[in-house]
């Protein structure tokens, strides 16, 4: 990857971005949480959902389109919906 696709990939406010570690996940430019489950936790940013599967999750913070969650993290999905626009019945 080019640095210039690189940097505009950081630059990018709309898309979500995952901080992973131990038993904490980080992901921020949240716009809602969509489900919440017993094992697995999905949130939206722009046309992405991202669902993080696990147990014992705790959100620890919800601040500014940014989202902490700790407990044991086991997998995370990623979906882009192909046309957010469709799915609200706006048609062009």
């Amino acid at each position: 990857m080019k640095m210039m696709e690189e940097m505009a990939l950081d630059l990018d406010f709309k898309r979500p971005k995952l901080f992973v570690y131990d038993k904490l996940c980080v992901i921020e430019n949240v716009s809602s949480i969509v489900m919440i489950g017993e094992n697995s936790l999905t949130v939206e940013a722009d046309r992405e959902y991202v669902t993080v599967k696990g147990r014992d999750f705790i959100i620890k913070e919800i601040f500014g389109g940014r989202l902490l969650v700790e407990g044991r993290i086991q997998g995370i999905e990623f979906l882009r919906s192909q046309n957010k626009d469709k799915d609200r019945g706006i048609q062009d």
